[in-house]
């Protein structure tokens, strides 16, 4: 439009001045090295509009022909990007319907001239995988950081992941702990250290991330709380295996003052340190619990003991059972006495125990006291009575 507008001032200023210079055309000449031009002014005008003219023909023209490789470019990209996408359904349709081959093969036609291309190749690492193929998928999520490097989280916990489904829990969690190291608590990749720690029995440090999980929302209260019960058994074997009754007491010393002495912690603690034969140490903590609170489980772990003096075990639980009188603390006292070869007070604490509550186990105890001192009909009296509550 403003070209326009310069052409029509030009000629509507020849028409106005033309004729007054009608008659004194004037004179131009124009030199370039040995070559000259001469001409009246007036055809130098009519000259200069003309090759103006000329100059915007020669850019219509051109503009034509570069707006048209542009457009059949632009077409060629576009076909490329619709045969992409169209791969990449088909891939994915297939990986749904578990076609893994298929889905290889079309999410990987589906990489070119595709600008999401990251994804098709995560995907064919997994069809890769679940065709058995673990040299392609690592290949494929090579091929995927090298062309996306700003995606290392991406494919890290895709690799990490699919390494864990694999069962390859070793290279697996390298990859977490490498992740977590570079970009720290994420979502997605606490849920998979969750998995992975869980797999390699990594009990401290699934314990280290039960606050990020659960402040993100991605386990429940009653999740954690398992969790963190299981982290601990987890930390007991592994110190019985690697440090014995020791490295137990450690880790017992680790537990928040809360938790020394809830009876689902202290009772595995106990039942460990009596398999490693650490009795006394055993005794102390059970009595420290028990003193806390009377717990079926710790009375009957009491009577596991294998001790050379059992009367502080004793004197303890003899306390107690003036204060309150109940069947697991009577067995319990009972048990501990014959092992401490006082028949006759074993008897008394068992009887109370039956009394209160029946048991086949104590029953059977009572009875072969009565056979030690040769009273068969009371014997066989317990006897009936152990049986019936077996086949109860």
């Amino acid at each position: 439009m403003i070209r326009l507008a310069i052409i029509v001032a030009i000629l509507a200023v020849g028409l106005i001045v033309g004729p007054e210079f009608m008659g004194r055309q004037g004179y131009v000449l124009v030199a370039a090295g040995n070559y000259t031009i001469e001409t009246t002014v007036t055809v130098f005008l009519v000259g200069a509009v003309l090759f103006y003219l000329l100059l915007l023909f020669v850019e219509w023209l051109l503009g034509r022909i570069f707006g048209l490789s542009h457009r059949t470019r632009g077409w060629f990209i576009g076909r490329r990007r619709r045969k992409a996408l169209n791969y990449t359904q088909s891939g994915m349709q297939a990986l749904v319907a578990e076609d893994y081959a298929t889905a290889e093969k079309m999410l990987l036609k589906g990489t070119k001239g595709n600008e999401l291309a990251l994804l098709n190749y995560l995907n064919a690492a997994s069809a890769a995988q679940a065709q058995g193929n673990e040299e392609k998928r690592d290949d494929y999520l090579r091929q995927a950081q090298e062309q996306h490097p700003a995606a290392s989280l991406a494919v890290g916990i895709t690799q990490a992941r699919l390494q864990y489904q694999q069962g390859q829990f070793d290279q697996a969690l390298a990859g977490v702990r490498e992740l977590e190291a570079t970009y720290g608590h994420q979502p997605a990749l606490l849920k998979l250290q969750k998995d992975v720690y869980l797999a390699t029995g990594q009990w401290q440090a699934l314990h280290g991330i039960l606050d990020s999980l659960a402040g993100k929302n991605l386990i429940g209260a009653d999740e954690k709380d398992a969790l963190q019960q299981q982290c601990w058994l987890g930390r007991f074997d592994q110190a019985a295996h690697d440090e014995g009754s020791d490295g137990l007491i450690k880790v017992w010393q680790a537990l928040p003052r809360k938790d020394k002495y809830n009876a689902e912690l202290l009772l595995p603690l106990c039942d460990r340190l009596i398999g490693l034969k650490a009795h006394k140490e055993a005794q102390q903590l059970l009595l420290e619990g028990l003193d806390k609170k009377t717990d079926a489980g710790l009375l009957l772990c009491a009577t596991r003991l294998q001790l050379s003096d059992y009367h502080p075990l004793l004197a303890a639980l003899e306390k107690k059972a003036r204060k309150e009188s109940l069947p697991e603390l009577h067995s319990a006292l009972g048990r501990l006495y014959l092992k401490d070869g006082q028949d006759e007070q074993a008897e008394q604490q068992l009887q109370q125990a039956v009394a209160q509550k029946p048991d086949a186990q104590d029953y059977v105890l009572l009875a072969q006291l009565a056979e030690k001192r040769k009273d068969l009909t009371r014997a066989n009296d317990y006897y009936k009575h152990s049986l019936a509550l077996e086949t109860a």
